[in-house]
């Protein structure tokens, strides 16, 4: 498989999971109010141990439509950059986060219903951000740099500020998102470059996450030339020992 080809569907990958997660949330939401379903057995209700399944539950329900829509955008994009550009890792990165989120929602907030995706949203923001500092590698200080434009507005919602919203669970993210960033801090992706010191003397060539000719070329001109390199490749390849020059010495 060439990288173009990987790249598409590593891409395509991470779209359906972001994709995948944001129509459940919808489905769900629509499913509860045809139901007329009680939200609040299914949400967080901190210390309650017959309710302790809302510590994953909880994150899927909404209060309203708004409540939903405002988490849904941040949500879509944030699973799909965690999935695209830390994809070995993106499931355990989700479910780790939603786990401690809930669990320290259940454990240290206060005795209301806690529901909604923000947590999750917190949680991912928190981990793409800190990715950025202790990985210190060109692609993750780039992802930090843009999730700190996109939402360096949100971490006002990291102090209470209205009643009826759960600044615990955007707390809780944030912290359990650092805390998953730091664990996975050594956990490279194979296009994440590496700087090698100055002394070691090691003079491999670098390499980048993007072609370095992306914006000068078009996506078939690319394909061509990759079509070629291989083609290359596998006749050097085949190239058997009669094919060099007699004149070879030994």
């Amino acid at each position: 498989m060439d990288s173009l080809t990987q790249q598409k569907d590593e891409l395509l990958y991470a779209a359906k999971v972001a994709l995948g997660f944001s129509v459940a949330m919808v489905f769900i939401h629509v499913y509860s109010g045809i139901t007329l379903l009680d939200k609040s057995r299914f949400s967080i209700y901190p210390r309650d141990i017959s309710q302790w399944y809302g510590i994953i539950t909880g994150h899927f329900l909404h209060s309203s439509w708004s409540h939903l829509f405002s988490n849904l955008a941040p949500l879509l994009l944030t699973i799909f950059m965690v999935f695209f550009f830390y994809r070995s890792i993106g499931w355990a990165v989700f479910s780790l986060i939603m786990i401690l989120t809930g669990f320290a929602v259940f454990m240290f907030a206060r005795e209301s219903s806690h529901l909604g995706a923000s947590g999750l949203v917190y949680g991912l923001i928190s981990f793409l951000f800190f990715s950025g500092l202790f990985r210190r590698n060109p692609k993750s200080l780039v992802i930090m740099v843009i999730v700190t434009i996109l939402y360096g507005g949100y971490s006002a919602g990291l102090i209470p500020s209205d009643e009826k919203v759960s600044w615990e669970s955007h707390l809780f993210g944030a912290l359990s998102g650092l805390w998953t960033a730091f664990i996975f801090r050594h956990f490279r992706e194979s296009d994440e470059e590496v700087e090698e010191p100055s002394w070691s003397g090691d003079s491999k060539e670098k390499t980048y996450y993007f072609q370095r000719d992306i914006f000068d070329k078009t996506l078939a001109q690319r394909k061509a030339e990759e079509e070629e390199r291989i083609r290359k490749e596998q006749e050097d390849q085949a190239r058997g020992f009669w094919d060099y020059p007699s004149d070879r010495t030994y």
